[in-house]
């Protein structure tokens, strides 16, 4: 009814006004259908894509099965309630505040901004020298060596070297099986103090 209307009145315009009412006219018509095909689009449609991979959204409370991380966030997503994009986890993947830190992986950096606002923490393999940030898993085999107290966007950030002779390690880093701590050094990893690791 309403676009039978407005074909009236764009008929009408032709006559009275010209050219220029004219197409002021389809214009409107345009918007009037252009917005009945976007009321008709499915909720699905808008909602943000994942990382590509063989992820699934699910709603805030759902589990995340084993080996897989929280990567998006939709603050409209389920009824407005929120929803979270899970997928398996990879190498340097970027996840989001609160999701599981996969065994085997540390946490490599943050971005205060990510992941819709609530933040994001990359989720990393480990190597020898690779800086993590505060409150990241200690791998096996690797002691924590230096800190920076700006590092990782202001978090903090500790060194994770693999354990060998010599080295200095830091206030509650683990000592391996097979090591101890010797000799302290009170200027050691950044001030804080540091005990060289020696084997047992």
């Amino acid at each position: 009814m309403l676009a039978r209307h407005l074909w009236n009145h764009l008929t009408t315009s032709v006559v009275r006004r010209g050219v220029g009412a004219t197409l002021g006219a389809l214009a409107l018509v345009a918007a009037f259908v252009l917005a009945g095909t976007a009321a008709g689009t499915t909720s699905a449609a808008a909602k943000p894509a994942g990382w590509g991979g063989p992820g699934k959204w699910a709603c805030g409370g759902a589990p995340v099965q084993s080996g897989w991380v929280i990567t998006l966030y939709d603050r409209t997503g389920c009824s407005g309630n929120g929803a979270w994009y899970q997928e398996p986890v990879k190498d340097g993947i970027w996840t989001c505040s609160g999701s599981p830190i996969v065994p085997g992986y540390v946490i490599s950096d943050h971005i205060q901004s990510g992941c819709n606002g609530i933040g994001s923490w990359r989720h990393s393999l480990p190597k020898d020298g690779i800086w993590t940030c505060g409150g990241s898993p200690v791998i096996s085999g690797y002691v924590i060596t230096d800190y920076i107290v700006n590092g990782c966007n202001g978090v903090g950030a500790w060194r994770h070297n693999l354990a060998r002779n010599g080295l200095w390690t830091c206030p509650g880093s683990p000592i391996p099986a097979g090591w101890r701590a010797s000799t302290y050094s009170a200027g050691g990893c950044s001030g804080l103090g540091a005990w060289a690791l020696v084997r047992a």
